[in-house]
């Protein structure tokens, strides 16, 4: 009986000590680190949670069509450690972003500089 108590509890532990890792991913999973992409526009929506931060931002392409990007970011924690507050972005700030587009080629991607009209830039990482 010893001894099997003693297997289950190994194999809870092993089991719950790879839950982490299982649970995160690289932003190469979604996004294509070959596409690239810059986007002005203003922002709608700023979502301050785990596991990414996301912003959503109107952009207006040459022909006058509006799209609304969903653009992740990073966590809030590392954001915070990065400077930011969750009062950094509001809606109605205009913005130019770079970053990686969706492998999907949806209107959504991974922000790697946010740059504000002033020059002012925020870094997700």
């Amino acid at each position: 009986m010893k001894m099997s108590l003693r297997a289950a509890i190994a194999g809870a532990v092993l089991v719950a000590s790879g839950l982490p890792i299982l649970a995160h991913h690289s932003a190469a999973a979604e996004f294509d680190v070959n596409k690239t992409f810059e986007l002005s526009g203003v922002i709608t929506k700023v979502e301050w949670t785990n596991p990414h931060a996301h912003i959503y931002m109107d952009v207006t392409d040459a022909s006058g069509k509006v799209a609304n990007w969903n653009l992740e970011l990073a966590s809030p924690n590392m954001l915070t450690r990065n400077g930011w507050s969750r009062n950094s972005l509001k809606q109605g700030d205009k913005v130019s972003v770079t970053g990686l587009s969706a492998k999907d080629n949806s209107t959504a991607g991974y922000a790697n500089s946010i740059t504000f009209p002033d020059g002012r830039k925020l870094a997700p990482r």
